[in-house]
């Protein structure tokens, strides 16, 4: 909680106060009557203003009073264009990072001595070039990177080679529901579990 100074327009902490009165005991958390005795009041907020984070930043805007209470405004403004690179510029190297990772961690897959048999590599092959590819798909840094074919949660589901994602042998029911790898049957619905 943040607190207004009347005297000389001053936000403090509760630290700051009792810091500054060293020799007074006062009630916690702080009064009304505390606070009026050292000319302040508790500092209300008013709502943050929605905003676009990529491109704008909230600050603090003028205090206000309003029928005796003081509130914190807040202003939406603009972030330079320096920064908005900078972010954007860390943020697609913590992808690239990430991919990097992901490449690394599949070498074994397409190495002459792999134990996968041909159409498994080809599917690590495919992966491996989604990968690559990513830096260059519309909507980078924003969209996931593709599943590797190790995150496999279940021995029936199928690896979509072409959008790099698992699927369901079934697809799942409305509402929520998990799957049960015990219940799946091809020949039936079964395999999801319906909760509640």
């Amino acid at each position: 909680m943040r607190y207004y100074d009347i005297t000389n327009s001053a936000i403090v902490s509760e630290r700051q106060i009792l810091k500054a009165n060293p020799n007074t005991s006062f009630p916690l958390p702080l009064t009304d009557a505390a606070l009026a005795g050292l000319n302040m009041v508790v500092l209300q907020e008013d709502t943050r203003p929605s905003y676009d984070a990529d491109t704008q930043t909230v600050i603090d805007g003028a205090i206000e009073e309003r029928e005796g209470s003081y509130f914190q405004t807040y202003s939406v403004i603009d972030r330079s264009a320096e920064a908005i690179a900078n972010d954007l510029a860390n943020k697609k190297a913590n992808v690239r990072a990430q991919r990097n990772q992901k490449l690394s961690e599949s070498d074994w897959a397409i190495l002459p001595d792999s134990p996968l048999a041909d159409a498994d590599k080809t599917i690590y092959e495919n992966y491996r070039t989604a990968l690559r590819d990513a830096p260059s798909q519309d909507g980078f840094p924003d969209n996931a990177l593709p599943e590797s074919p190790a995150e496999s949660p279940y021995d029936s589901w199928t690896y979509n080679s072409t959008s790099f994602v698992w699927n369901a042998p079934l697809p799942k029911p409305e509402g929520e529901a998990y799957w049960d790898e015990e219940a799946y049957q091809e020949d039936n619905t079964t395999g999801w579990i319906s909760v509640g």
